[in-house]
């Protein structure tokens, strides 16, 4: 088994090898993330995440290291970054003066977790996979003991996060707040308080526990829908009073309702409605 780190802000998985990658994005990568590699063809590596999830990138976005670093860097201190968008520079002198590739070492993104050098009271030093160290101010993060260890927040805390992307625009495989798609978004969203969900619509409705009816629903259960293909292949959060907020393919990230009395009624969603799942 080979192991490695992402070496860009995000990257996009494929699934085959391939120079338009674009085209078939099954998921995405971030920064730092820990992966495996499992093989290797023309340039390209097939790779699986944390979640198991597999696909193809590019064989430069990939730095490769031991075991034993692999391993240790998940169990140290880490920086998670809590702001959508994170410049990462190359001194101390952290300010906001646009996304300069002379400026900067880097960006990153929402989730992305940096080896903690030390810290003082206005920035992290962090060190990337590939040796550099950059600074980040410390508004953007907070430090966590080891790789997803964060801590478990509430139905208020989740629907806060995801309220925040409201209007994001909808991408097939986005895992980032460049785009999401509906399984990407709670799979973020969730993983930010503390809850590990698994990457696919159809794999998130086999975890937790089974709420009954929608009479039960409470806030931040996971809803489900059947829309494109049998079984689960859409999802999103219940915000309570009906409503709730997902990542559709053709608003992005939006409020919806169950209520036909409501503007934001959505008939198909309705009619294709699945069940529920508590993660809380």
């Amino acid at each position: 088994m080979t192991y490695g780190f992402i070496a860009r802000e995000y990257v996009s998985l494929g699934e085959a090898p391939h120079k338009n990658v674009v085209k078939t994005v099954l998921s995405q990568a971030r920064l730092a993330e820990p992966i495996k590699i499992l093989q290797q063809q023309d340039g390209w590596y097939e790779i699986e995440q944390s979640d198991t999830y597999r696909g193809w990138v590019s064989s430069t976005d990939v730095v490769l290291t031991t075991k034993e670093y692999w391993e240790g860097y998940q169990n140290s201190s880490l920086v998670l970054i809590t702001s959508p968008f994170v410049y990462i520079y190359p001194t101390t002198d952290c300010c906001p003066q646009g996304k300069d590739a002379t400026t900067l070492v880097t960006g990153a993104t929402l989730g992305t977790m940096l080896k903690l050098v030390s810290e003082d009271s206005s920035v992290y030093e962090v060190a990337l996979p590939d040796g550099r160290i950059g600074y980040v101010p410390v508004e953007n993060g907070y430090i966590i003991e080891a790789f997803n260890k964060i801590a478990r927040g509430t139905a208020d805390s989740i629907i806060a996060l995801a309220k925040q992307f409201l209007g994001l625009p909808y991408y097939w495989g986005g895992t980032t707040p460049y785009g999401y798609d509906c399984s990407g978004f709670m799979q973020t969203v969730y993983k930010m308080n503390g809850i590990d969900l698994l990457r696919d619509a159809h794999q998130q409705y086999e975890q937790g526990e089974a709420v009954g009816s929608r009479d039960d629903l409470a806030k931040g259960d996971m809803v489900f829908w059947s829309t494109y293909r049998a079984g689960a292949s859409h999802v999103g959060i219940y915000l309570g009073n009906n409503e709730y907020i997902h990542a559709g393919s053709s608003r992005g990230v939006a409020i919806n309702s169950f209520d036909p009395t409501q503007s934001n009624y959505s008939e198909e969603l309705d009619k294709k409605y699945l069940g529920a799942r508590r993660v809380l």
